[in-house]
């Protein structure tokens, strides 16, 4: 005769428990990702725009102009202009694809504009904790 209580093995109880642990620990991973991806693409942006503006500025001190081609937005009142990166030595860049493309600029151009002031902004900007920036 068989003692059934002395035999061991996994229970339907513990085996849901485990699933269920499995899958909040998932949906955690997945949330991280998301918001680590964001940050990542903000860091991008802002080391582009640091290069941008550093290499606009050498550009501006010895040729008394901004490297800008003929395209350009009016934002607020303000004038931007596409940022002309064949004026500009060693670029590379991780955003601003639109670059040198033919037609107008919006807001949601993939392209790095620079103002008067030798400002630096990337129209389509990124999110990074459910905030756009530019």
């Amino acid at each position: 005769m068989i003692n059934l209580k002395t035999n061991k093995g996994i229970t339907i109880i513990s085996l849901v428990i485990t699933i269920v642990i499995l899958t909040i620990l998932t949906g955690t991973v997945i949330s991280n990702m998301k918001v680590s991806n964001g940050a990542d693409n903000y860091n991008k942006m802002v080391a582009d725009v640091r290069l941008l503006k550093d290499k606009a500025l050498i550009y501006y001190n010895k040729y008394g102009e901004i490297p800008k081609t003929n395209r350009s937005i009016n934002i607020d009142g303000e004038d931007y202009y596409e940022i002309d990166l064949s004026k500009l030595d060693d670029v590379t860049l991780n955003f601003g694809k639109d670059h040198a493309k033919e037609g107008n600029l919006t807001n949601s151009s993939d392209a790095y504009v620079i103002n008067n002031s030798l400002n630096v902004y990337y129209l389509k900007g990124v999110q990074n904790s459910g905030q756009m920036y530019h």
